[in-house]
């Protein structure tokens, strides 16, 4: 029997979430929400075997989590506000990650009802802002590479490939409709530097009766230094789309661009690649929703190697059934197909699970999710 061991001092954290819960339902304007999924899923042609790999985890549509939230009025339209979240495995019972508690927001600010929302702390970058709302029709909420295109852009590749910002001062202005836009710059805080390490994202938004289209920025700052110049390495992405609705179909559209220079060495080529993506929702009625996407990522120089071109391309298609308001069963299917030089790339090699000889990884998953 295999024993799962909780990182250190999982079982402190358990507790003082607990606390915090009891504590918040009992704080006017305090709120305890969350998401608990569980999926059973196969994938094929993993490790050097290729072997299927059949796994009961976290639900495939939507990744797991614990959150605290909560607004006070201090008048004139102003609200102080704060969120705390933590993202949970229920199928083995741990919380959060070995990078943090809450690992998936953690910050504090003041909202205005005119003037818009600043908030410091981790959270997400301006630009991942905009591919959740407009350009991405499964909101990049899906646990996996597998099923995410471009769930290694728009990340910090100099930080353990996150998708969140620590030490993050965002200012966002969202209105209903018309002109959304937001801001962002995270600390690098490497002694000696302000510049090592830190980040910054823009996007910009209009939103229409039954459109939205959109575009966005993030550029990250390596820690190393190339060569005696003092350069400092950058991962950059630039992404356009959006989306508009025509009865029961929402179809999407987004090109992402992202360009990667080494971290370390310098003289290498700086890898670039181009994402293409197109997705279809279909709201069948207030019970079921059918989604589908389809990206293909052209890569050039990849792993700052010059010449190492090639292509991935990946297909999603999934289904979900509202049992109620808050609970719902999905079954999801994936298929990614790689080429050329990205049969070499180490890192979705990784993220896929599969053998770097390997051409295509299959993922299939059936699950249910509640939401409280």
């Amino acid at each position: 029997m295999k024993i799962i061991k909780p990182f250190p001092s999982a079982i402190a954290m358990a507790v003082a979430v607990l606390s915090l819960s009891a504590q918040a339902q009992q704080q006017p304007g305090v709120e305890v929400y969350g998401l608990v999924g569980v999926s059973y899923t196969s994938k094929n042609n993993q490790g050097a075997t290729n072997a299927s790999l059949k796994e009961l985890s976290t639900n495939a549509m939507s990744v797991s989590y614990l959150g605290f939230r909560g607004r006070e009025d201090l008048g004139g339209g102003l609200n102080a506000v704060f969120r705390l979240e933590s993202s949970l495995a229920p199928d083995n019972g741990t919380i959060g990650k070995p990078i943090a508690y809450f690992d998936r927001q953690a910050f504090v600010g003041v909202t205005s009802n005119q003037w818009g929302a600043i908030t410091l702390g981790r959270q997400f970058h301006a630009l991942t802002d905009r591919s959740i709302r407009s350009l991405d029709v499964y909101n990049l909420a899906p646990a996996n590479a597998h099923l995410v295109p471009s769930a290694l852009y728009g990340v910090n590749r100099y930080a353990g490939n996150d998708n969140r910002v620590s030490n993050a001062v965002k200012y966002r202005m969202d209105n209903p409709t018309g002109l959304q836009a937001g801001v962002s710059y995270g600390m690098g805080e490497a002694a000696g530097s302000t510049t090592k390490g830190a980040s910054y994202s823009y996007d910009a938004a209009y939103v229409g009766p039954n459109y939205q289209v959109g575009l966005g920025k993030v550029s990250f700052n390596g820690v190393n230094t190339l060569g005696t110049s003092g350069v400092l390495p950058k991962h950059e992405v630039t992404a356009l789309g959006g989306s508009m609705t025509f009865g029961a179909f929402t179809p999407y559209l987004a090109v992402y661009n992202s360009t990667l220079d080494s971290a370390t060495t310098a003289g290498l080529k700086t890898q670039s690649n181009k994402v293409n993506s197109a997705g279809m929702a279909w709201k069948a009625n207030n019970e079921v929703l059918v989604r589908a996407s389809y990206a293909t990522d052209k890569g050039t120089d990849l792993n700052n190697i010059a010449g190492r071109n090639g292509q991935k391309n990946t297909t999603v298609m999934s289904v979900e059934y509202a049992l109620s308001k808050r609970t719902s069963l999905n079954a999801i299917v994936s298929k990614n197909i790689l080429s050329g030089g990205y049969l070499l790339e180490p890192l979705y090699a990784a993220a896929l699970g599969k053998n770097p000889a390997v051409s295509s990884v299959q993922f299939y998953g059936v699950g249910v999710n509640h939401s409280f």
